[in-house]
Formats: structure tokens, sequence, C-alpha cells
């Protein structure tokens, strides 16, 4: 979990659960009473699958000859995962590869540290599940809960009472043929739909695997377990006292992990039996009411967490474990390493990731696993669209002096330091396309030019200052976000065809038809059309073009450029008599303000100058102030502080723009 620091705790729980209020289970204070009145879940339909080594059988499918012969999946030094032949012969999970090959000479080793074809059939056994059912959650690579509950009444409506029911599998503390299924219609109908998934998933996919049948998510899973492999197994729930009873310990139990687990322990607090017993009021005072209950019921097998749909991962990450790394340049290897992978697969998801975590695992003798811990910043806005458009190289050359930085953060590299991992993260994930800020909303209307130009000049700056580039992500984000709101090159042009007649009655204060109505000048027609009516009105009152046509008769235009002079002579011929004048200076006077200010002030890396040199005059002519006084954050009245440099401020913008301060664009564009 993430503290507002940026670092990161291990995660107690492992695997998602959600829990009800204490009032709303029963306040049983001994095991006995979980095996007491059935309860409104009792009639909830829960599966649990879990693929039989998930690894080594995607490694024989995509080389069937692996298929009879031992297989181990190896990770660095270890063995992750191997297939049922190489467990015959006493080859373990997490066993190492030496310890491996002694107990079995002849085991075969796959590398497993490419994940990608695992993952890409993971997707694959989702995929199929929700063909069956829409309520599909996924639990790591190899692991989903389907709630069947509808599926089951729907069935369980159509059966008749001389109809008898069957168990399909096993039947935890039970035979099936002892079993009686009538007593448990619809846990009976629940491991037919279980028999019936399995079956799709290995003739479609050919994959097999564990199921377990139950009333909620934690006894389900627990029981998935019990008969293996490709077996299934049905929990009753006058047996749910007895599933509890048989695990070793609380970490046995899902959902209580190593923190945890270690919490309870120094409350004498060992076997699940222990859990069950001690009073409720005693743990509440020691881990707080909420936890108190949410243990408690975990003890006596409780659930009442929803199976969630999954749908697109919240995050994506890679990481890589070792015995040792214990220098700055092998660190940073390996982060360019997994960044590029990261990244590639960032892109295929198509989404632009915000925030971007880098995690590492310091070596220690007492506490091998769970001695994380994680600096995050902000992606700024031009990486992040580098990493949608497919910019690979550059987009890893940036994230890694973003990484650098955090990594230093962390890590005193004047004194020796010893890592086991290194993890690194993408997550608040954004859908590109407008953001939903509002029906009304301007930023909706526009859509960001991906210059070339702008991101030679980024690369350019980045590599000139590096250091400056990692440190400026939220000027980066603010600036890039402003610069996506303004229209692409080519859109802010004149529009050749404008009449007189139609001039004014898109002049005119009754409604605006946009269909209709042509836009002022240096406006893209569907652009225009585009926007809202206000701004519509706006655009076209004579206020803004009266105090467009006052600032710029502060200046005088340029008169060497012939062909400006002819656009602006074709302009004057398409355009009314009474506004040739304005809109001629108009063309001028951006011009000379672009040329002007951009001669002694540096734009900031993510600002195309051709972008900029569009914009209206008097939002350049703020921006060029802002940036001059070196305050990129762009202001709105708002946000504006009432010290008095502001204030100071504040009057001399008021008095150089007095008569068009209310028609200024700028407020429709906000910071980011």
């Amino acid at each position: 979990m993430d503290n507002s620091d940026g670092e990161v705790e291990e995660d107690e729980t492992e695997w998602k659960t959600c829990f009800v209020d204490s009032a709303a289970v029963c306040p049983a204070t001994s095991p006995a009473a979980a095996s007491g009145p059935v309860i409104e879940s009792a009639h909830r339909v829960i599966l649990h699958f879990d693929l039989d080594c998930f690894y080594a059988q995607v490694e024989m499918i995509r080389n069937p000859a692996l298929r009879d012969v031992p297989l181990g999946i190896q990770q660095k030094y270890i063995i992750v995962t191997c297939n049922y032949v190489a467990r015959e012969r006493g080859v373990t999970k997490l066993m190492s590869v030496t310890d491996a090959k002694e107990k079995c000479p002849e085991l075969v080793l796959v590398k497993g540290e490419d994940l990608t074809h695992y993952r890409e059939m993971s997707y694959q056994v989702t995929e199929l599940l929700l063909s069956f059912c829409p309520l599909v959650e996924r639990l790591g690579f190899d692991e989903n809960f389907v709630d069947v509950t509808e599926m089951v009444e729907r069935r369980l409506a159509r059966i008749s009472e001389s109809d008898s029911l069957s168990f399909k599998g096993n039947v935890f503390n039970h035979s099936s043929a002892d079993a009686n299924a009538s007593h448990h219609p619809r846990l009976a109908i629940g491991s037919h739909i279980a028999a019936e998934m399995r079956d799709a998933i290995r003739s479609k996919l050919g994959l097999t695997g564990c199921a377990g049948v139950a009333t909620n998510k934690l006894l389900a899973k627990l029981v998935s377990g019990t008969f293996k492999p490709n077996q299934q197994t049905v929990l009753l729930q006058e047996n749910v006292s007895d599933i509890m009873g048989c695990l070793s310990g609380l970490r046995k139990v899902p959902g209580v992990g190593h923190q945890t687990a270690k919490r309870l322990q120094a409350l004498g607090l060992v076997s699940v039996k222990d859990l069950q017993l001690c009073p409720l009021g005693d743990l509440a005072r020691e881990l707080g009411g909420t936890t108190a209950q949410r243990l408690r019921n975990l003890a006596l097998g409780i659930d009442e967490s929803a199976v969630t749909p999954t749908g697109a991962p919240q995050s994506l990450s890679d990481e890589d474990s070792f015995r040792k790394m214990c220098s700055v340049k092998e660190v940073m290897a390996k982060i360019q390493e997994l960044l590029g992978g990261l990244v590639e697969r960032m892109h295929k998801d198509g989404r632009q990731p915000q925030t971007f975590r880098l995690t590492i695992r310091r070596f220690s003798a007492t506490n091998k696993w769970f001695s994380r811990e994680s600096r995050q910043a902000p992606i700024p806005s031009g990486v992040g669209q580098k990493i949608v458009s497919g910019n690979i190289e550059d987009t890893v050359s940036q994230l890694v002096l973003l990484a650098g930085k955090l990594f230093h953060k962390m890590v005193d590299c004047s004194a020796a330091f010893h890592l086991t991992l290194i993890n690194v993260c993408f997550s608040n994930l954004q859908s590109r396309g407008p953001a939903a800020s509002g029906k009304g909303a301007i930023t909706s209307f526009f859509t960001h030019n991906a210059s070339p130009r702008k991101t030679q000049i980024s690369s350019i700056q980045n590599q000139n200052n590096p250091a400056q580039n990692a440190d400026s992500c939220l000027l980066d984000h603010q600036i890039s976000e402003f610069s996506r709101n303004v229209p692409p090159k080519g859109q802010m042009t004149c529009n050749s065809e404008q009449s007189e007649e139609n001039y004014e009655a898109s002049c005119s204060t009754e409604g605006i038809n946009s269909d209709k109505t042509k836009p002022p000048p240096h406006v893209d027609p569907e652009v225009f059309r585009l926007l809202p009516e206000e701004i519509q009105k706006e655009l076209l009152s004579p206020d803004y073009l009266n105090s467009l046509q006052s600032y710029m008769s502060k200046h005088e235009p340029p008169e060497n450029d012939s062909s400006m002079k002819a656009d602006r002579s074709r302009m004057n011929h398409q355009q009314p008599a009474g506004m040739r004048v304005i809109n001629e200076e108009n063309v001028m006077e951006q011009e000379k303000l672009w040329l002007s200010l951009s001669s002694d002030c540096n734009f900031p890396g993510n600002v195309d100058p051709e972008v900029f040199s569009e914009l209206p005059p008097d939002v350049q002519k703020e921006l060029m102030s802002e940036w001059k006084q070196q305050n990129p954050v762009l202001k709105t009245p708002s946000s504006r502080k009432t010290g008095k440099g502001s204030i100071s401020k504040g009057k001399d913008r008021k008095a150089e723009g007095r008569s068009s301060q209310s028609n200024n664009l700028l407020k429709y564009f906000k910071p980011g």
C-alpha cells in the first residue's frame, strides 16, 4: 500500500477481499457457530479455477515433445514450477536448480523469465470463462473466481420435482455417492457448471486445472486444492468448520499475509483455532474493530466479498530478482532492461501511464522476502505520449533518468548496498481520447499535434540537461497539458470562403446555428462547429473583436514580408470592408509578437514554437511573461494568491488588457 511519501509497505493480503460490517455477519465466538444456521449468502455459488502447473502446461503446448518428460520452468537459479512427471521424481516448486538436478538428473529445464506467452494464455482462459458468465475475477495468471449464482438459479427453475440431482466430482469429507444432492441443489448444479467450464478450457485451450465449488470466494479457493491434479471439489456448508480446522496455520488462510500473521503471533495467536477462540474485544483493542472483525470472519470461513469483474489491469509492472547487486552501473543496466519490455507492453496496451514507480528489495538475513521499499513520480506527459505512439527507445532512455533519481532517493550510493530485487511499474493508466470533463469542456474539442519538431526539440533539450528533465516532471505535465489543448497547426487558419453576408449573420446576438454560420478569421470551420454555443458567441462577439483590434493597434506591422502582404490582400477581398483592418493587423500582430518575444525568451522543452505561434496574441504574451519570470504554472484568477507581489502583477495585467480580460480564452485552459 502506498504511503503519502511514496514508500510502499508489503501488502498484507494475498488476494482481493472485501467484507461487510460486523453487524451483518455472524457474531459467533466459537468454531461451532460457523456450522450453524445457513445465512442468505449460502444461496451464492462461487467457483474457483486453478490451472495445473500453468507455466509448464504452456511450454508443453508450445512444444508437445515436453509432455512426457520431467520438465522444470527455471527463473534465475530456482524452479518456479514443474510438471507432474518431474514431481513424481522428487522435484518441487521453488527448489534450487542444483537440488532439482540432483533429484532428477534427466530434468529438462526451460527458461521462464519471459512471461509473454504465459500472460497471453492467461487472458485466453479468462476470456473463455467470460463466454459462460460475465462475473469473472482474475487472480494472478492461473486463477479465476466465477460467480455462477444467476446461472444456477436459471437452471434450478427449469428442474422439476421428479428430476434427480447429483454432484459432479468430489465432495469435501463425503463421497459423491453418499452426499445428498437434493439437500444442496445449488451447489450440485454449480458442480456441473464447473465441469462444463473445465471441459471447455481443456478442449479449446489444451489446459487442465482444478475447481472449487462453495458459497463464497474464501471457501471456494480453499477447497479447490484438496484434490489434484485436474479435479474439482464441492464444499457443503455443514463442512465449513472442518476445512478451516484442517489449515496448518494462519498463513494458510487466504487474506492473512505475512505482516498480519506477525501481529497475530505477537498476541499469541498461531493457529486458526486460536483466532476463532480469541475474544473479539481483545482483538479490537490490539488491531482495531474493523481489522479484528475481518480476521474473525476469515477464521470462521465467512466472506461476503463479491466477485468483481477485473477489467483491464490497473497497473503494469516487471521485476527481476538476483542473489546480489551492489553497483549503480548494474542497477541502471537492469532498470533499462526491465523498462524495455515494460514500455513495449504498455504500448500494446494502448493506455497512457501517469505514474512511474521503482521498487527495490535489500538483502536481509532475517526478512528475506518482505523488505521492499519504493518511490514513485509522475511521468512527464510528453514521455507518456511517446509510450502510446511507440517511440520505445527514446522513452526508455528518459525513464531511466527518472528511475535513477528515484533510486538515489532510496539508496545512499556512497555506501555499500546489497539488492536482491528490482521492480518497475506503470500505474494510473488512462485511456486515450477526450477527457470526460463535461459537455462544454473546450479540451474535448482539440487533439494533440504530435509534431516531429516538438519531439526533436524535447529530445535535444533533455539530452543537454538530463537532470533537469528528471526534476521537471510537474512542469512538463502542466505545459504539455496546455499544449495538448491548443489546436494543431493548420487548424487556426483563415476561412477563405467567408462571405460578408455570413459574417454579419454570425455576429448576430440571437441563437447560433454552427452548421450554417461561418467562423471568424483564423478559426478552422470544423473546430468552430464543435465548440459549445457560448464559446462560439464569444468568438463572434463585437467586444472580442474590438478588444483584439485595440490590442493590435499598438503595434506596427512589418513591411518587408511579401508573403504576408499577399495573405492580407487575399483576406481583404474575402471579408467585409469594415473588418479588413482588424484582420490584417491581427495577422501582422501575431507574427510581430512571435518574432519579438521568441528572441529573448527560452521556451519550455515541451512547447512547440510553431504551435505557440498560432495562439492568440494575448495568450502568447501572458505565457511569455510567465516563462520570463521562471514561473511555469499557468495561473487562473481563482488560483492566484493574495500576496503583495501577486496583487501588483494582477494590476499590471488588468491594465494591460482591461478591455479583453473577460474574453480571454485562457480561462478555458485549466492547468494540469
